[in-house]
């Protein structure tokens, strides 16, 4: 097994830390500036766009986080239109959610708009060295799963 440099990995640590920050930073402005919208009541849109009715405790799951978090940003996103909370069929102690016509708009045109946050962000790279760093992501969030 190879030792590392310790030195290397507090490097490492805090310029991912820097650029994660970063990034996140632009999302969030954007997110809020353009469409009122924080970056985990955002998550919770994108996430239902793609797998359509969900229980809120699947989406928990989904999003890594506790159904607390998935239950406020439900009553927040619900209040502004954008996704419905109705009794789950299968489960009497269960809410499932599902987007509504204005809910579907907004996850669209967010995601467009953090994917060009993202495109800009990342403009300074080239593209191979856009590859080398996703396939380094991968690799290590592949790690954290197993």
């Amino acid at each position: 097994m190879q030792v590392r440099n310790s030195q290397f990995e507090k490097s490492l640590l805090n310029k991912i830390a820097r650029v994660t920050n970063g990034l996140e930073r632009e999302v969030e402005i954007e997110l809020k500036v353009s469409f009122s919208l924080t970056f985990s009541q955002f998550r919770v849109l994108d996430a239902l766009a793609a797998t359509g009715e969900v229980s809120q405790k699947d989406l928990a799951t989904r999003l890594e986080v506790t159904p607390a978090v998935v239950t406020r940003q439900a009553e927040v996103l619900s209040a502004k239109g954008l996704l419905v909370q109705r009794a789950n069929p299968r489960s009497k102690r269960e809410n499932v959610l599902v987007l509504t016509p204005k809910g579907e708009a907004a996850a669209m045109d967010a995601a467009k708009a953090v994917q060009e946050c993202q495109t800009r962000f990342l403009a300074p790279l080239k593209v191979q060295d856009e590859t080398a760093l996703e396939r380094a992501m991968e690799t290590l969030s592949q790690a954290l799963d197993s």
